[in-house]
Order: structure tokens, then C-alpha cells, then sequence
């Protein structure tokens, strides 16, 4: 029966497949789906269909084979290749506009606004900031027309073709085939000996991924599918000291819905790579001696109690939280979408381009940055290096020093134990609350703006835009706050 079955399938995609010059890359397609469609027949024969209308029914399945077959012969065109090349462009205006505005016309007016470049120029105003009469960040929300939209966990980019929300994940309006299902079955596992290895290589284009560790002293990989077919089945290659793992091949027209959980033995030492395509990435409960490197280019990345030599985290569109993790060096990085650490220890390196970056309950030196979003840091013990670009940047209860700058927002820092030099640096207002036991020395220039200062302090230069000296006495910990367009708050 099968073989008829086959046979039938064959000779029909021989007919779809007849308009298009043959090649390597169609022949695997074609004999893909020939395995496909047969399973999908055989299971509808099973349920007691006939065979001609079970066939029927799988190839009315497939959808628009054609636009698949034009795809891949190179016959159609990217629609949206034209839109993004246009947001590029303006994207490049901007930019460019934004640095010969340097020299603009700039006003600080009684409510703390300032306007760069007249009234339909750049304006900033705490966590706002508007450039050209249109809000391009707004707190955690930041908004670069069609180009990049965030809003929190919510990033569109190119005018929707990629929306991430969440775990949610569409791609030009369609979602992966690595959708969650909750009911998926195990259908395969697999355990791998760590004698020997020193590096790992985890790759799921199309997959929910699940990182944990391993009760027994071997790698353990489970994958749950809504398809049992030994096709879509892991690949493992092993080489010398290296282990990589593949999600098996995909099926082009075919639903599949894959959840994977790897876990990791205490044995294991090294260096371990993962790459997640289109969808979450989660890693918790590990304590081993690992350099840990893991990529997710659509979904939201969430991190949880660990222990590693190193970590590095980056999201390409989505966002990323990392709560109770200890790492010689942290590294959480997105280009499009929030990223949240909480309750950390080692030294720290966290950055988003289009987002916002929250940082709390922290111990260790560190950097935080965001091109475009806000950067807030609370409980933060060490010392600590901030900037952004278009946002403001707030740091509350500070115990140590360091180094701010932001270049279009706001800076507002409580410092509940200065320790270390502070330095801050920006065009708009500036207030800095230092804790009333703590003596300091201070160096404060406001270029265009107003000097505000504590009611106890010694001067040795009072001049209406610079003022230097020092509250208590002896030697003490140097302030440096400089703007060149806003005010400047001491408290």
C-alpha cells in the first residue's frame, strides 16, 4: 500500500516541481516531501480515510508550493528589501542631522527642558526624548518610526517583519515552527559522554530551548515533537575534544513543533556554545566550571540561578533577564529589546542598542549601556561605568563611584556610600544626592546652565558656571560633574 502511496505522491510533485530547471537543492526538496506526504497519507488511511482523498487532502496541505519552488530557484524578489533599504537611509539622515546639530542653538528652560536646535529640533525632559516632534524613547519604550519599534519585551523591527513578544515570536506574520506546545511528546533522547570534551556547540534554528543540569554524568538531550519522525531527530557529530549538536533537518511546508531541554554533568568543563534561532532560550540551576556563550536571534533569553566561569548572553530581537548568577565576567547583550540583571556577582558588561537596561541588587565592577533607551541601576556595589545615547540614566543607591555619561537625557544619581572617584558627563541636567556623612571633594562646571550646591561646603572658585571645592574635610573621594546644556543639582 505504501509503495502505491509513494508512487501517486511522486508523480504529482513530478508535476508541480516540472516548470522549474531541476537542481540539488529541488531534489531534496521533492524527496523531503515525499516522506512527508506518505506519512501524512498512511496516518489519515489509518484513521479510516480513503487513499485518493487522503492524498488529495495532504497535497491541498502543502499551500503555495509555487512561491516555495520560485524561492529557491531565485526567482522572487525580497518585498521588503526596498522598505528597509528607505528606514536604512533615514536612519542615516538622522544620524548625521543629530551630529551637525551639535553646534544648534540650546535652551534650558525653568522646568528642566532642554531643546537643542529650536523648538522642532532634539528635546529631552527626564526619560523622554523627542527629536523632530516625534518620541524616540520614552523610559523603556523606544520608537525609531518603522525601522525599530520596543516597547519593554515587545520588539518590532523593520516595520513588523520581525515581531517578538515575549515567547511569541512571528516572522513576516507568520510564527516558526518551533511554536510551544505544551502536550508535545518525547519522542527522542539521546546521552553523550563527557570524557574528554572541552567544547560544546548547541544549534537549534527552530526551537525552544531548555538548559539545565544533569543528574547522571552524561549529556542528556530530550526532544519533544509533534511529529514522530526519526528525520527531525538531533544530529551529533564528535570530534577530538569537541561535541556539537543539530536539530535534525526541518520540514519545508510541514508544521513541526519542537521543544528541546539539555542537560549538562557536573563533569563537564570547557566551553560551551549555543545558538537559538527562532525561539526562548532558557538556562538555570547550573554550577559547573564553564565558559557559557549563548545566542538567541528572535526570542527572549532568560537566565537563572547559576554558577560559571564566564557568561556571555546576546539577543539579536528580543530581551534578556538574568536573575541570581555568579560569573567571573557577565555579559548580557541586545541589539533590539530590554535587558533586565538581577541579584548578580562578577564583573559586569550589560548593553542594549534599541531598549532599556535595568541593573539591580549587584556586586562587582561593571558597565552598563543603551544607544537608545534608558538605563536605570539600583543597589549597585563597585564601580560601576554608564552611558547612553538618547535616554536618561538614573543610579540609586550607589556604593562605590564611577563614570556617567549621557549624551542626549537626563542623569540622576543617589550615592548612598562614595568610596571612589565620580565623574559625570552630559548635555542635559545633572543631580547628584550624596549621603551627608560622607566628605568629597567636588570640581562642577555648567556650561549654559545653573549650579546648585549643598548648604555646607567650602568654595575656593565660585563663578557662575564653575565651582570647585569640598564638603568636609581632609582627603576625600573627587567629584567631577560637567554639562553643556543643562543644570547641575549637588545635594
Amino acid at each position: 500500500m505504501d509503495e502505491k502511496i509513494t508512487l501517486e505522491i511522486r508523480t504529482r510533485l513530478d508535476q508541480l516541481f516540472s516548470g522549474y530547471p531541476a537542481s540539488r537543492e529541488l531534489t531534496e526538496l521533492k524527496e523531503e516531501l515525499v516522506a512527508d506526504l506518505t506519512e501524512a497519507v498512511s496516518e489519515k488511511v489509518n484513521d479510516g480515510a480513503a487513499v485518493p482523498q487522503a492524498i488529495d487532502a495532504a497535497m491541498a496541505s502543502l499551500g503555495d508550493v509555487d512561491s516555495l519552488l520560485k524561492e529557491i530557484t531565485g526567482t522572487t524578489a525580497d518585498p521588503n528589501k526596498a522598505a528597509r533599504a528607505k528606514e536604512a537611509a533615514q536612519d542615516r539622515r538622522d544620524r548625521e542631522e543629530e551630529q551637525a546639530g551639535d553646534d544648534w542653538d540650546v535652551n534650558v528652560d525653568d522646568d528642566d527642558d532642554v531643546t537643542i536646535g529650536g523648538p522642532h529640533g532634539l528635546r529631552v525632559h527626564g526619560d523622554k526624548v523627542t527629536w523632530h516632534g516625534h518620541t524616540i524613547v520614552d523610559g523603556d519604550q523606544v520608537h525609531l518610526g518603522k525601522l525599530v519599534q520596543v516597547d519593554g519585551d515587545h520588539v518590532r523591527v523593520a516595520n513588523g517583519l520581525v515581531d517578538v513578544n515575549g515567547d511569541d515570536v512571528t516572522i513576516n506574520g507568520h510564527r516558526p515552527q518551533r511554536t510551544f506546545v505544551e502536550s508535545l511528546q518525547l519522542v527522542n533522547t539521546r546521552s553523550f559522554d563527557v570524557t574528554g570534551l572541552k567544547k560544546v556547540r548547541i544549534d537549534y534554528p527552530d526551537a525552544t530551548v531548555k538548559i539545565g543540569p544533569a543528574n547522571s554524568d552524561q549529556i542528556v538531550v530530550n526532544e519533544y515533537m509533534s511529529r514522530d519522525n526519526p528525520r527531525y531527530f538531533l544530529q551529533a557529530d564528535q570530534s577530538d575534544d569537541q561535541l556539537t549538536l543539530r536539530q535534525g533537518a526541518r520540514p519545508r511546508l510541514w508544521s513541526l513543533h519542537l521543544r528541546t531541554e539539555i542537560f549538562l554533568p557536573a563533569q563537564l568543563q570547557g566551553a560551551v556554545t549555543v545558538e537559538a534561532g527562532n525561539g526562548s532560550l532558557e538556562i538555570g540551576d547550573l554550577h559547573l566550571a564553564l565558559d557559557l556563550q549563548a545566542h538567541a536571534t528572535n526570542g527572549s533569553v532568560r537566565v537563572f540561578n547559576n554558577q560559571l566561569t564566564t557568561l556571555n548572553l546576546r539577543a539579536t530581537n528580543g530581551s534578556l533577564k538574568v536573575q541570581q548568577v555568579k560569573a567571573n565576567q557577565l555579559t548580557a547583550t541586545s541589539q533590539n529589546g530590554s535587558v533586565v540583571v538581577r541579584e548578580a556577582q562578577g564583573a559586569l558588561n550589560v548593553s542594549s542598542h534599541n531598549g532599556s537596561v535595568k541593573v539591580s541588587d549587584f556586586t562587582g565592577d561593571g558597565e552598563v549601556s543603551s544607544h537608545n533607551g534608558s538605563v536605570k541601576v539600583t543597589n549597585f556595589t563597585g564601580q560601576l561605568n554608564g552611558h547612553t545615547a538618547n535616554g536618561s540614566l538614573v543610579a540609586q543607591e550607589l556604593h562605590g563611584g564611577g563614570q556617567f555619561r549621557s549624551h542626549h537625557g537626563s542623569l540622576d544619581l543617589d550615592v548612598a556610600d562614595l568610596t571612589q572617584d565620580l565623574a559625570v558627563n552630559g548635555a542635559g541636567n545633572i543631580d547628584v544626592a550624596i549621603a551627608t556623612t560622607t566628605g568629597y571633594r567636588f570640581d562642577l562646571v555648567a556650561e549654559r546652565g545653573k549650579i546648585r550646591l549643598p548648604q555646607q561646603v567650602h568654595l575656593t572658585l565660585n563663578d557662575d558656571h564653575h565651582k570647585i571645592g569640598a564638603v568636609g574635610t581632609g582627603s576625600h573621594p573627587q567629584v567631577t560633574l560637567a554639562t553643556d546644556h543643562g543644570n547641575i543639582r549637588l545635594k
